[in-house]
């Protein structure tokens, strides 16, 4: 009985590390997002917003990563909602998993707003988001979609290829790319 209580036990913290690793690649992919990816100039007043939709975890890590750092010469600030009619008009946009079901009002929301939306739900890439993270072969990979980039009034600076490797060289002429 003891073994299998420790063996349970052993289970439980491995797969909480891998949570908690898995937001951690979040915020490093969202970090490195912000590189290659420019926004127009009248965004670049005032605060660096990034908005979490639901995602706890990811939001507490983007608040260690980003704690003191600026993005285009801006403080950055991260804010934490659980419902889409509590957010503003950020930056960046994190719609978690959880969330995804109020993806038609964070659209509609940011209609007209300059804002990279940013997604973990398998299919959000055609429900609006520019980048998707999804998980394939046990990797956190990303889907993304330039047009949807294009669209938000943002765009992409070069070098933005070198994100990851190309896994999908069809979807690369529909617009979407998979990366890890």
């Amino acid at each position: 009985m003891f073994k299998k209580c420790l063996l349970l036990a052993i289970l439980f913290l491995m797969a909480g590390r891998g949570l908690a690793q898995e937001e951690k690649y979040i915020s490093l992919y969202l970090q490195n997002f912000t590189r290659y990816i420019e926004l127009p100039e009248e965004k670049r007043t005032e605060d660096f917003v990034i908005e979490v939709l639901g995602h706890v975890s990811v939001y507490e890590k983007l608040k260690e990563r980003f704690d003191g750092k600026k993005i285009y010469n801006q403080p950055v600030i991260i804010r934490n909602y659980i419902n889409a009619e509590e957010m503003g008009e950020p930056h960046i946009m994190f719609v978690g998993h959880w969330q995804s079901n109020q993806m038609p009002e964070v659209m509609k929301n940011l209609e007209g707003s300059p804002t990279l939306i940013v997604t973990e739900k398998e299919g959000m890439i055609n429900e609006g988001a520019a980048i998707n993270f999804v998980i394939r072969e046990g990797k956190i990979k990303y889907e993304f979609k330039k047009a949807h980039v294009r669209e938000r009034g943002c765009v992409l600076i070069r070098g933005y290829g070198n994100w990851g490797l190309l896994l999908n060289d069809l979807a690369e002429k529909q617009g979407t790319v998979f990366r890890n």
